[in-house]
Protein backbone atom coordinates (compact mmCIF):
# COMPACT_ATOMS: atom_id res chain seq x y z
CA UNK A 1 0.00 0.00 0.00
CA UNK A 2 1.41 3.21 -0.80
CA UNK A 3 2.00 5.60 1.50
CA UNK A 4 0.25 9.29 1.71
CA UNK A 5 1.83 12.10 0.06
CA UNK A 6 2.20 14.83 2.53
CA UNK A 7 0.46 17.80 2.07
CA UNK A 8 3.44 19.52 1.72
CA UNK A 9 4.38 17.95 -1.51
CA UNK A 10 0.76 18.24 -2.52
CA UNK A 11 0.53 21.94 -2.02
CA UNK A 12 3.65 22.47 -3.98
CA UNK A 13 2.80 20.99 -6.91
CA UNK A 14 -0.56 22.85 -7.15
CA UNK A 15 1.42 25.70 -6.80
CA UNK A 16 3.84 24.16 -9.45
CA UNK A 17 0.97 23.41 -11.77
CA UNK A 18 -0.05 27.17 -11.52
CA UNK A 19 3.25 28.44 -12.26
CA UNK A 20 3.71 26.44 -15.17
CA UNK A 21 0.90 27.85 -16.59
CA UNK A 22 2.18 30.80 -16.28
CA UNK A 23 5.40 29.96 -17.00
CA UNK A 24 4.80 28.63 -19.96
CA UNK A 25 1.95 30.72 -21.42
CA UNK A 26 4.55 33.90 -20.88
CA UNK A 27 7.45 31.54 -22.61
CA UNK A 28 5.84 30.43 -25.40
CA UNK A 29 4.05 33.79 -26.35
CA UNK A 30 7.10 35.74 -26.72
CA UNK A 31 8.56 32.75 -28.74
CA UNK A 32 5.99 32.39 -30.85
CA UNK A 33 4.28 35.87 -31.04
CA UNK A 34 6.93 38.37 -30.32
CA UNK A 35 10.07 36.55 -31.86
CA UNK A 36 12.59 35.84 -28.87
CA UNK A 37 14.75 33.26 -29.16
CA UNK A 38 13.52 30.38 -26.67
CA UNK A 39 16.04 30.57 -23.88
CA UNK A 40 14.87 34.91 -23.54
CA UNK A 41 11.30 33.74 -24.20
CA UNK A 42 12.18 30.87 -21.81
CA UNK A 43 14.03 33.36 -18.70
CA UNK A 44 11.44 35.50 -19.06
CA UNK A 45 8.47 32.77 -18.34
CA UNK A 46 10.05 31.22 -15.70
CA UNK A 47 11.01 35.05 -14.04
CA UNK A 48 6.70 35.71 -14.28
CA UNK A 49 6.25 31.87 -12.69
CA UNK A 50 8.88 31.80 -9.93
CA UNK A 51 7.70 35.51 -8.53
CA UNK A 52 4.02 33.91 -7.97
CA UNK A 53 5.50 30.70 -6.53
CA UNK A 54 7.34 32.44 -4.56
CA UNK A 55 4.16 34.40 -2.85
CA UNK A 56 2.48 31.42 -2.53
CA UNK A 57 4.84 29.28 -1.27
CA UNK A 58 5.76 31.68 1.16
CA UNK A 59 2.64 31.80 2.57
CA UNK A 60 1.12 28.42 1.80
CA UNK A 61 3.36 25.49 1.12
CA UNK A 62 6.22 26.21 3.57
CA UNK A 63 4.14 27.89 6.05
CA UNK A 64 5.61 26.80 9.66
CA UNK A 65 3.44 27.21 12.69
CA UNK A 66 4.04 28.78 15.82
CA UNK A 67 3.89 32.13 17.18
CA UNK A 68 5.06 35.13 15.41
CA UNK A 69 8.70 36.69 15.52
CA UNK A 70 9.38 40.38 16.58
CA UNK A 71 9.28 42.86 13.68
CA UNK A 72 12.88 43.31 13.27
CA UNK A 73 13.44 39.34 12.80
CA UNK A 74 10.53 38.74 10.75
CA UNK A 75 12.08 41.14 8.07
CA UNK A 76 15.13 39.91 8.80
CA UNK A 77 14.01 36.43 8.02
CA UNK A 78 11.88 37.39 5.14
CA UNK A 79 14.91 39.28 3.85
CA UNK A 80 17.56 35.78 4.28
CA UNK A 81 14.88 33.89 2.55
CA UNK A 82 14.46 36.14 -0.20
CA UNK A 83 18.33 35.85 -0.65
CA UNK A 84 18.06 32.07 -0.35
CA UNK A 85 15.56 31.96 -2.66
CA UNK A 86 17.49 34.49 -5.30
CA UNK A 87 20.04 31.66 -5.59
CA UNK A 88 17.99 28.94 -6.03
CA UNK A 89 16.46 30.26 -8.72
CA UNK A 90 19.41 30.95 -10.02
CA UNK A 91 20.40 27.48 -9.75
CA UNK A 92 16.93 26.65 -11.36
CA UNK A 93 17.32 29.01 -14.06
CA UNK A 94 20.57 27.65 -15.49
CA UNK A 95 19.12 24.30 -15.14
CA UNK A 96 15.86 25.25 -17.40
CA UNK A 97 17.70 27.86 -19.76
CA UNK A 98 20.42 25.14 -19.91
CA UNK A 99 18.19 21.97 -20.82
CA UNK A 100 15.51 24.21 -23.50
CA UNK A 101 18.84 25.65 -25.43
CA UNK A 102 20.26 21.76 -25.68
CA UNK A 103 17.14 19.94 -26.10
CA UNK A 104 16.41 22.98 -29.31
CA UNK A 105 19.34 22.55 -30.34
CA UNK A 106 19.43 18.47 -30.21
CA UNK A 107 16.34 16.94 -30.02
CA UNK A 108 13.56 19.26 -31.09
CA UNK A 109 14.90 21.02 -34.06
CA UNK A 110 12.11 20.98 -36.40
CA UNK A 111 10.14 24.65 -36.05
CA UNK A 112 7.22 24.07 -34.07
CA UNK A 113 8.64 22.46 -31.63
CA UNK A 114 9.45 24.67 -29.12
CA UNK A 115 6.76 23.51 -26.75
CA UNK A 116 8.57 20.12 -25.79
CA UNK A 117 11.98 21.79 -25.63
CA UNK A 118 10.34 24.17 -22.86
CA UNK A 119 8.36 21.02 -21.33
CA UNK A 120 12.14 19.46 -21.45
CA UNK A 121 13.45 22.50 -19.29
CA UNK A 122 10.15 22.65 -17.23
CA UNK A 123 10.43 18.55 -16.22
CA UNK A 124 14.62 19.71 -15.47
CA UNK A 125 13.64 22.93 -13.49
CA UNK A 126 10.68 21.20 -11.62
CA UNK A 127 13.53 19.34 -10.00
CA UNK A 128 15.86 21.55 -9.33
CA UNK A 129 13.33 23.45 -7.49
CA UNK A 130 11.64 21.45 -5.44
CA UNK A 131 15.16 20.36 -3.81
CA UNK A 132 16.14 23.54 -3.38
CA UNK A 133 12.67 25.05 -1.78
CA UNK A 134 12.54 22.19 0.45
CA UNK A 135 16.11 22.04 1.34
CA UNK A 136 17.34 25.29 1.34
CA UNK A 137 15.29 28.29 0.98
CA UNK A 138 12.19 27.30 3.14
CA UNK A 139 13.60 24.77 5.20
CA UNK A 140 11.34 24.42 8.44
CA UNK A 141 14.21 22.78 10.76
CA UNK A 142 15.69 25.72 13.18
CA UNK A 143 14.29 28.73 11.02
CA UNK A 144 11.89 31.37 12.65
CA UNK A 145 8.31 31.53 11.42
CA UNK A 146 6.73 32.96 8.69
CA UNK A 147 7.44 36.96 8.56
CA UNK A 148 6.25 39.99 7.30
CA UNK A 149 3.03 40.76 5.50
CA UNK A 150 2.82 37.25 3.43
CA UNK A 151 2.66 35.37 6.50
CA UNK A 152 -0.83 36.82 6.95
CA UNK A 153 -1.86 35.64 3.59
CA UNK A 154 -3.15 31.63 4.75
Amino acid sequence: MAARLPAELIRFGLIAVLGLGVDLAVAWGLAVLAGLSLPLAATCGFATGAALNYVLHHSWTFRAAGPRAPEQRRVASHAARLLRYGLGLGLTLLARVATVALASRFLFVAEGQELPALLAGTLVSFIVNYLTSKHFVFQTRGTPPPCGPLSDIR
